[in-house]
């Protein structure tokens, strides 16, 4: 019961940063990218969300994060109808929103082992076609504009690492795949930290930023990547998956330092 608790209270954090998060404003070019970026974050949140509740882990937390999430990137795709795109981007704008509508209608239906088993494709599906939009809004700004870029990238993979250890312990195909993308998504997340850590550059609010997602981060490796038996695996799941909208807020923030204004 503690578990759920504090997975709510999680939940709860990262719902309240999402919000508030100066992206959902879209006023200039970075929130604009971001937008599109957050969005690519939340085809995994709302997947994993999915089998939470499929494979009966926190259910009523998982149900309340699939439903932030779906309205959450269906807030995301209309404010970046209305944006400023060039041809380019509208066009891949266009593309993601034929992907999500599919995906959508997986996600909203009653959760069960074909709706997980599809997702798994149809999850990459979208997040590539975000990808593109985001690679093509980015295109039309400045270099500075792309600092967002590596945090944008590490909030996406904290989604993926909770998606694919459900997904590694699902019986709904073998574990290879989903073990293997589930220890390339915590290497490179490991990876990118390190390089942020180690840029001097950074405001001093970012840094501060970059401290708190390490902390957290830390045991939400660990836990993500124990081996263990799958009874075992599953018996964990609740704390991995606390732990991964913990990681989320830490990079929400982090990515929030950086569309603010710099102070010292």
């Amino acid at each position: 019961m503690r578990l759920a608790t504090n997975l709510a209270a999680a939940l709860t954090a990262s719902f309240l940063i999402l919000a508030t998060s100066p992206a959902a404003l879209a006023s200039t070019h970075e929130t604009t990218a971001d937008l599109a970026e957050q969005s690519r974050m939340l085809a995994p949140r709302a997947t994993k969300a999915y089998l939470m509740v499929q494979q009966g882990i926190n259910p009523e937390a998982g149900r309340r994060l699939l439903a932030e999430s779906v309205s959450r990137l269906d807030q995301n795709l209309a404010a970046l109808r209305s944006a400023k795109l060039d041809d380019t981007a509208h066009a891949k704008l266009s593309a993601v929103e034929t992907r999500w509508s599919s995906v959508r209608a997986r996600l909203t239906a009653a959760p069960d082992a074909t709706g997980a088993k599809a997702l798994y494709d149809d999850t990459e599906a979208l997040q590539t076609a975000t990808q593109h939009l985001a690679m093509a809004i980015h295109s039309q700004g400045s270099e500075d504009a792309r600092r967002l870029t590596l945090p944008a990238r590490m909030r996406l993979l904290s989604q993926r690492i909770g998606m694919f250890y459900l997904y590694r312990d699902s019986g709904l195909m073998t574990p290879n795949a989903p073990t293997m993308e589930l220890s390339y998504a915590r290497s490179e997340f490991s990876a990118n930290l390190v390089r942020l850590r180690r840029n001097d550059a950074l405001p001093a609010d970012t840094r501060r930023a970059v401290e708190a997602l390490n902390q957290a981060w830390s045991d939400y490796d660990g836990a993500a990547g124990k081996p263990g038996a799958p009874g075992e695996l599953k018996k964990n799941a609740p704390a991995v998956m606390e732990m991964s909208e913990q990681v989320l807020g830490a990079t929400e923030k982090l990515v929030v330092s950086l569309l603010g204004p710099a102070r010292p």
